[in-house]
């Protein structure tokens, strides 16, 4: 036996250390990774297979000197030397076993996925462990195997190259190399000095001396690059946390903003329902044979129609600075005018409507639009909130302040839990409809008026919202296309400034083109039309043509009004002065820089037909 020598008690030494770093090494790995990983989980078993393999032969080394047991030494061929010969192999068997499975797992390389697979080979080296005489025997029965194995792994995780520098990778696989090679020789040395009757003096026996010493080196330098493996597998999923994380709130950004875009949308369209319904009702009695019929029903149209394009800017403004102007509203016939708009909708919904309006007429400075689409909103909601059958009232008082506006309603109310919410955007307790943008406006609305909008209990049940307006409002003209001051001068005498006058349409739809075109023609002007800006530039630079104006979209497929106007500033700057710019988003970020870079007159659509006709001819005579 090589290990009965002084020198081989020196091979006990750093095989006791061998076997308390395999330990060390198990618990670590345990501490490490508490989580279910095949590889990590593989990893941990070679290590207590290692551990108890180590403290196996351990033991018997320890049995086998005198100078650490005395007399009752334990020889080969005992029960208990063959004992710990196949724990040794067994624990060997699972070490080479589940390490070399962990590496193949974490590369995803081939290897033996069988259950029993891993139990059939360690109970067949521990029984061939028990059948052998000596240690010589056990080294040599697990040399093949164990050098099999270690080059099987090297070669594997040499195999596809590596993308980024990977120290642990290079130094696992360096070790199992050297590995390989080492059991490799161990076998060979055991040839040499006899398996069954070793030869003490061989030079073999040298390096079957230094096997603990070597094997103990190896596994210190391999658990160290299995610790580098897992910091950086961790580091790595880290990283791809890091970047599933910015995935994700990149998804949730975009699908936010596409929730914010389909439920603005849902809010305009909310917005829209009502007028449109309402001009949709009336518009059937148009053709109707009674004078006054007909007369009602256009004064609606229009009516809703202008509501209509109202809404639309107000919607724009939404979130923005609000800007008004402010006339002198009959506060009856406003609120006389917002429920003529819901005539055929309370007539469909089975549901009446009662005015209380105050019989004096009083007038209140404010946006008239701004507060009808306030009362308009709480007219919709009491309708939708209110039964067949049931009644809402409007209703207008007066204080030595304030205007007072009251609709109420017989529906099942607001929960108390819900009033501190119901003015939020977006936030809706309809499950149906609604886009829980109407109370958001009109709040807004009332309190850039320095107005107030509040909800509470009807008497009977229901909801009432109260509206409270005070008489003087500081509100200031800053709309960004204003009516000019002289339009009504113009308009009064239409053909004072020349005749006939010469208009260029410049609009890719047709319609528009059309209604332009009409309104003009209607009033004496001669009215020449292009559908592109490409068009429209090739008419204004012909030097036989005049045109006392120029009506323009901003926005056209190739040359955009923009762009239109950016050449004619090179080419004919002369000719802006006769510009007026129509748009239907004139608080678009491309929109405002344009104006403020250009100081182009801009009109919003949908515009009248008094507002345009008295801006051309402010041009006209500007000229």
């Amino acid at each position: 036996m090589y290990f009965l020598d002084n020198t081989g008690f020196f091979s006990l030494v750093g095989l006791i250390i061998q076997c308390g770093l395999a330990w060390i090494f198990a618990a670590f790995f345990c501490l490490l990774s508490p989580g279910s990983s095949l590889w990590m989980w593989r990893w941990r078993a070679a290590f207590f297979g290692l551990g108890f393999a180590l403290l196996a032969i351990s033991v018997r080394f320890a049995l086998a000197h005198y100078h650490l047991v005395g007399p009752s030494v334990i020889q080969e061929g005992d029960v208990r030397a063959r004992v710990c010969y196949g724990i040794y192999l067994g624990g060997k068997a699972a070490f080479v076993w589940f390490l070399v499975g962990g590496l193949m797992a974490l590369w995803q390389r081939p290897w033996p996925s069988r259950r029993w697979l891993p139990g059939l080979l360690i109970g067949g080296w521990a029984a061939l462990g028990v059948s052998l005489p000596n240690v010589e025997c056990a080294l040599l029965a697990q040399a093949p195997g164990v050098a099999l194995a270690f080059g099987y792994a090297a070669r594997q995780l040499h195999k596809g190259g590596e993308q980024v520098v990977d120290v642990g990778r290079r130094t696992v696989r360096g070790v199992l190399a050297v590995w390989a090679v080492l059991w490799l020789i161990y076998g060979w040395a055991v040839l040499m000095v006899g398996p069954i009757h070793a030869s003490t003096g061989s030079m073999w026996n040298v390096v079957l001396h230094l096997n603990s010493v070597a094997d103990l080196s190896l596994q210190v330098v391999l658990a160290s690059g299995l610790i580098v493996l897992v910091m950086q597998r961790a580091q790595q999923a880290a990283l791809a946390a890091v970047q599933e994380r910015d995935r994700l709130r990149e998804q949730v950004r975009r699908d936010d903003r596409l929730r914010f875009q389909s439920t603005l949308v849902g809010g305009v369209a909310h917005e829209l329902n009502n007028p449109l319904t309402a001009i949709l009702g009336f518009a059937a009695e148009l053709g109707a044979e009674d004078p006054e019929v007909r007369h009602k029903a256009a004064r609606v149209v229009q009516e809703q129609a202008h509501r209509c394009r109202d809404i639309v800017r107000r919607m724009a403004e939404l979130g923005r600075r609000h800007s008004f102007v402010s006339t002198d509203i009959d506060v009856a016939a406003l609120v006389q005018r917002v429920a003529r708009g819901f005539e055929h909708q309370l007539e469909s919904a089975g549901v009446a409507l009662e005015l209380q309006v105050a019989p004096e007429r009083r007038v209140v400075r404010a946006d008239a639009a701004a507060i009808e689409q306030v009362l308009t909103n709480l007219l919709a909601n009491a309708l939708q909130a209110s039964p067949r059958g049931a009644r809402i009232c409007i209703g207008a008082a007066y204080t030595t302040n304030q205007v007072v506006l009251r609709v109420d309603d017989q529906g099942p109310g607001v929960r108390r839990e819900d009033r501190a919410r119901i003015f939020e955007p977006f936030w809706t307790s309809k499950s149906t409809h609604g886009s829980g943008l109407g109370l958001a406006v009109a709040e807004a609305l009332m309190q850039a008026h320095g107005g107030a909008i509040e909800v509470q209990d009807a008497p009977g049940g229901g909801a009432r919202f109260l509206v409270t307006l005070p008489w003087q409002v500081a509100a200031t003209r800053t709309e960004v296309l204003p009516p000019p001051a002289a339009a009504s001068e113009s308009r009064a005498q239409p053909g004072v400034a020349r005749a006939p006058l010469a208009v260029l349409v410049v609009d890719d739809e047709p319609q528009v083109r059309s209604v332009i075109s009409y309104f003009a023609r209607s009033r004496g002007w001669k009215v020449v039309e292009a559908a592109t800006g490409e068009q429209g530039l090739s008419l204004l630079l012909q030097p036989d043509r005049r045109f006392d104006a120029v009506v323009c979209d901003l926005r056209m497929p190739g040359m955009s009004g923009v762009d239109l106007h950016d050449e004619v500033d090179r080419k004919a700057p002369h000719l802006l002065r006769r510009f007026l710019f129509v748009t239907g988003n004139p608080g678009s970020p491309e929109t405002v820089a344009f104006a403020a870079r250009s100081g182009a007159a801009i009109l919003a659509k949908p515009f009248d037909a008094d507002d345009l006709l008295g801006r051309l001819h402010d041009l006209a005579r500007a000229v």
